[in-house]
């Protein structure tokens, strides 16, 4: 029990993601078409939430920067892409 306690904790007080912890994420969660990303910005979702929601930009297929905003969690010792936008909504849709 005390093991878990420990484990809640620290997850609790984990930082937010690097930039390049973000564009791993995302790269894990949309391999292609690559997106190049920049101003990211994490803080964490809710007071005491495991979750971090980062504001980004990310040029689209057109060339143009766009403002969005992803959540991410650490699960297993990585960052995992839980909800936002990537290259891969339009071309397959069923991964996001």
């Amino acid at each position: 029990m005390k093991t878990l306690i420990l484990a809640l904790v620290a997850l609790q007080t984990a930082g937010a993601p690097t930039a390049a912890q973000f564009n791993r994420a995302l790269a894990d969660a949309c391999p292609t078409p690559r997106s190049e990303t920049r101003n990211i910005s994490c803080a964490r979702a809710e007071e005491g939430s495991i979750q971090f929601s980062c504001a980004y930009e990310m040029r689209g297929a057109n060339g143009a920067w766009a403002h969005h905003t992803a959540i991410l969690q650490q699960a297993e010792g990585q960052w995992v892409w839980i909800d936002g936008p990537t290259r891969c909504d339009s071309e397959q849709p069923e991964l996001n």
